[in-house]
């Protein structure tokens, strides 16, 4: 199985998250304080691309199973998983185990 496709069925199940709403919504949990360990063990992720809009990060995805982990640019401080999943783009905000969000 890919990654990406693991992350889309490890997803509660509820409304599924559109291209147009997935990220729009505004978390009531204060974001953390960034972990500067944490931003320099991203960095050197191959899959993490730091902060990019949808539409930049769409642009990097060819095939399905592509993904990459980017910054928000529309929830400071939030990491999306965006993959290309059944030929179209997918963009999933990420929370931690407690569910807060993550963020950077």
């Amino acid at each position: 199985m890919k990654p990406f496709e693991d992350a889309l069925k490890n997803q509660p199940l509820g409304p599924m998250l559109s291209k147009a709403a997935s990220v729009e919504c505004i978390s009531p949990v204060s974001p953390r304080a960034p972990d500067a360990k944490m931003l320099e063990e991203l960095r050197a992720e191959t899959w993490y691309q730091g902060e990019m809009s949808r539409k930049e990060a769409e642009g990097l995805l060819e095939k399905d199973g592509d993904f990459l982990v980017r910054k928000s640019t529309t929830n400071p401080g939030s990491f999306v998983l965006t993959g290309m999943h059944n030929g179209q783009a997918k963009h999933l905000l990420l929370v931690d185990p407690e569910g807060t969000r993550s963020n950077a």
